[in-house]
């Protein structure tokens, strides 16, 4: 069955042109979640993208580079619920332009390699979303100059794989650690922060009481 004669996914449609991205956030409570993975891996709650937008806000950033964002429908999802920019990236061009591909809900960027530094601009963070390809997150990540990164995956015994794991993210510095993490509703999917550590720590000095 092609996307097109699915009805499921004629919903998603019908509610992407009216610009009605918490009914689409709802539809995966009501319907078959194969369907629903089928066109997009995780299906946040309004709390989950105001967790996502905080983190952006908190870090003073323009807003995110989704690395491998299929569809991007979550990252739609985003642009619209937030006033974050959103940056969609992808491979292979030619098949997201045949006829074979699903229909994308935002403009995609196909980057060429090595990679060129100016597409991961150091103002926006990345964001990997079910990624599935270790040596490529660790090549975006070493050309990335920013200091955050979001990874979206499922936790342990959820019975899927992702590279990088959301807990155990095989970076390719060691100045990467996890600050701040959150379930996607009751899934087994989280959403894991990290933040890269620009400068060491360095104890404050004990000023003597005059």
């Amino acid at each position: 069955m092609s996307y097109m004669e699915d009805d499921f996914f004629n919903n998603v449609i019908d509610l992407y042109r009216k610009n009605e991205w918490k009914n689409i956030l709802n539809l995966n409570e009501k319907s078959n979640i194969q369907k629903a993975t089928r066109i997009l891996w995780v299906w946040p709650s309004e709390e989950d993208i105001r967790f996502i937008e905080n983190i952006i806000v908190g870090n003073g950033l323009r807003g995110i580079i989704s690395i491998g964002c299929g569809s991007g429908l979550l990252e739609w999802i985003l642009q619209q619920s937030t006033e974050l920019e959103i940056i969609g990236v992808e491979v292979n061009e030619e098949w997201w332009q045949s006829k074979y591909s699903c229909p994308t809900f935002i403009k995609l960027t196909f980057p060429t390699f090595p990679l060129d530094a100016e597409v991961l601009n150091p103002e926006y963070a990345l964001l990997f979303c079910y990624f599935n390809d270790g040596s490529a997150f660790q090549e975006y990540v070493r050309n990335y100059k920013g200091s955050t990164v979001i990874i979206i995956g499922p936790s342990y015994g959820k019975g899927r794989h992702t590279d990088p794991q959301p807990f155990e993210a095989k970076f390719p510095t060691s100045d990467w650690e996890v600050r701040s993490f959150k379930e996607v509703k009751n899934t087994g999917d989280f959403i894991v922060y990290y933040t890269k550590l620009t400068t060491a720590y360095i104890e404050p000095p004990i000023v003597p009481l005059v």
